[in-house]
């Protein structure tokens, strides 16, 4: 059977491949069912003691040495190819995931990034501060409908707009460009 034939140090190889091969399956499951990242941060800020980054480790620790062995190579060679290869996973897979996460957003609007921009005006701005009116404008990739104020005369709708401040209401303070 292949599990006799083995020695005991290419069975020990081959646990840890498979059991942080099933952990790693499991995690990807328990990920599809709304999971989070279980962590348990070192110092360094790097994610090498997360869960991900301990059964990236095991996985290739265990099948780089189990193979090290298989071609006939010493425990001392298998244990450092080993060691090497599961130390570039988590690499890999730190820096694949930091790539990812920069793909990531929070959704929360910041009001002050439409300083500058322009827009258009939705519902009637009344003159000198004297109401709220409606504009139209991209911030943050997404068209949004903000409340606007001038103060100057009235600006219509359809009116282009440059927004140059914003006020402690967090209105939009707009004027005619």
């Amino acid at each position: 059977m292949f599990w006799e034939g083995l020695t005991h140090i290419e069975q020990i190889f081959f646990i840890i491949g498979g059991i942080s091969n099933l952990l790693f399956l499991l995690y990807i499951g328990y990920q599809f069912i709304g999971g989070d990242e279980m962590h348990i941060e070192g110092d360094w800020g790097f994610a090498f003691f997360s869960f991900r980054g301990i059964t990236a480790f095991g996985m290739f620790l265990g099948w780089t040495g189990f193979l090290t062995l298989r071609s006939g190579n010493s425990l001392f060679l298998a244990i450092i190819a080993g060691v090497i290869a599961g130390s570039i996973a988590v690499w890999l897979a730190y820096h694949l995931i930091q790539f990812l996460l920069k793909f990531q957003s929070s959704g929360t609007l910041d009001i002050h990034r439409a300083i500058g921009k322009r827009g258009t005006v939705y519902l009637v701005i009344p003159a000198k501060e004297e109401g709220i009116g409606k504009v139209n404008i991209v911030i943050q990739g997404a068209l949004r409908e903000l409340d606007a104020v001038t103060d100057e005369a009235a600006i219509p709708t359809g009116e282009t707009v440059f927004v140059y401040g914003i006020t402690e209401g967090g209105q939009l303070l707009v004027k005619p460009f």
